[in-house]
């Protein structure tokens, strides 16, 4: 079993405890209260998206708990897009479903670590240190060569092999800014 996932097993059943702790005193508000519940919610969510990878939490690597991870982040991100009305029914309305998720995606990069919650760090903290920038593309420049490429978003899978726990929005922003996309 992974490493990442037994940490979240294990944290799911120590806030499952604490939150029945906390109801036996009968606490059901402020920041203890809502953190367990939160990182109960969090626990709970990561271990559902298992079929959604075809595999069981038992035979999962750190590397496909890591795509879920970033998976439960991106798709709480979008959820606040909304929540927040960063994005409205106004600005969706007649787009086709390609468009919308562009859309998304730009806002969610445009918003950056301003769009957060409990949740997204709490999943957040699963994941392995983000690299720097400067690694990336010092990395970049040492060892991949462009005219070899047909796109240069081609590099995306090279890197990301490297860096296996580099968020790959941070990554394809790194690239964008290289190339001004």
């Amino acid at each position: 079993m992974s490493k990442i996932l037994k940490m979240i097993k294990d944290d799911l059943k120590t806030n499952m405890k604490k939150e029945m702790n906390l109801r036996k005193q009968e606490i059901t508000l402020g920041a203890k209260f809502n953190y367990a519940v939160a990182h109960k919610d969090v626990s709970r969510a990561i271990i559902s998206m298992f079929p959604g990878i075809g595999k069981k939490p038992k035979d999962a690597t750190d590397d496909d708990v890591i795509k879920l991870l970033r998976k439960y982040i991106n798709q709480e991100k979008e959820r606040l897009i909304y929540s927040y009305r960063h994005i409205t029914e106004e600005d969706v309305e007649g787009i086709d479903y390609k468009y919308l998720k562009k859309m998304v995606d730009l806002k969610i990069q445009e918003l950056g670590d301003s769009l957060t919650s409990p949740k997204i760090e709490i999943a957040k903290k699963y994941l392995p240190k983000q690299v720097s920038e400067e690694d990336i593309i010092s990395w970049i420049k040492e060892n991949i060569d462009f005219s070899k490429l047909k796109n240069k978003m081609q590099a995306m899978g090279s890197i990301m092999k490297q860096f296996k726990g580099a968020d790959g929005n941070f990554v394809k922003g790194i690239l964008l800014k290289l190339w001004n996309y």
